[in-house]
């Protein structure tokens, strides 16, 4: 990447990925996108060169954007899509390169999400339960992207189109934090189908004790695995 490369990173939510880019890469100008600026931070507490937009990467980009970025990254947004969508959405990002520009996208396998004892004497009942119930309602979404991107990829164009897998859990002292992460954003999920009086949906008083004994859980040491799966490839020049 050159000191001066232009960034465009979807699904950008927090802004987390820019943010961290930027401290590296000062003088790049690092674009965000997403189909929501709610989880966007205040523009007063961003680095001078990250600007975020509004985008829905399942619609076709405008035309102003196209071929303007020499680095495209995407990263978890199989929640957000249907089967038959993904390919129409690679094809309409692919769109953003720049001649010779690359694209890096991650997406996990969330239909392999196991929840396992660290220690003798930890405990997974509860994690295992919450992780389930949200994997049998998710599961329709989670079952592509991470197995069609590469192919997607070369039928938008791209050349040199390469994909690697690594496990979650593969860093033992960040085990705790990612377990307690998807432990936020599943019981955040329960509590929404519940607010909404959704078919089968836990009451609040059930989710919360549920919630007690899964983080009674991570701190007895249980954790979670599934797989991380990468692809990247090259608009050809």
């Amino acid at each position: 990447m050159h000191p001066h490369a232009r960034v465009a990173d979807i699904a950008t939510g927090t802004a987390a990925f820019l943010r961290d880019l930027a401290r590296h890469w000062p003088d790049a100008i690092l674009d965000g996108y997403d189909i929501s600026t709610s989880l966007y931070p205040s523009a007063r507490t961003l680095p001078r060169n990250v600007t975020l937009h509004l985008l829905d990467a399942r619609r076709d980009v405008p035309v102003s954007l196209w071929g303007q970025y020499d680095i495209v990254h995407v990263r978890l947004i199989a929640a957000g899509l249907t089967a038959p969508e993904w390919g129409r959405t690679v094809r309409n990002l692919a769109k953003l390169l720049k001649p010779g520009g690359a694209m890096q996208w991650e997406e996990c396998d969330f239909t392999n999400v196991r929840h396992f004892p660290g220690r003798p004497d930890s405990t997974t009942d509860a994690a295992t339960t919450i992780g389930l119930m949200f994997l049998t309602a998710m599961k329709p979404r989670f079952e592509y992207g991470w197995n069609r991107l590469a192919a997607e990829m070369r039928t938008a164009g791209l050349a040199d189109v390469h994909t690697e897998a690594v496990s979650a859990d593969r860093v033992y002292d960040t085990r705790p934090r990612l377990t307690a992460n998807g432990m936020r954003a599943m019981f955040a999920w329960a509590r929404l189908h519940s607010a909404r009086g959704s078919q089968g949906a836990l009451t609040m008083r059930q989710i919360d004790d549920l919630e007690q004994k899964a983080y009674a859980d991570i701190q007895s040491g249980c954790y979670v695995t599934f797989d991380i799966h990468v692809a990247w490839g090259f608009r050809p020049e």
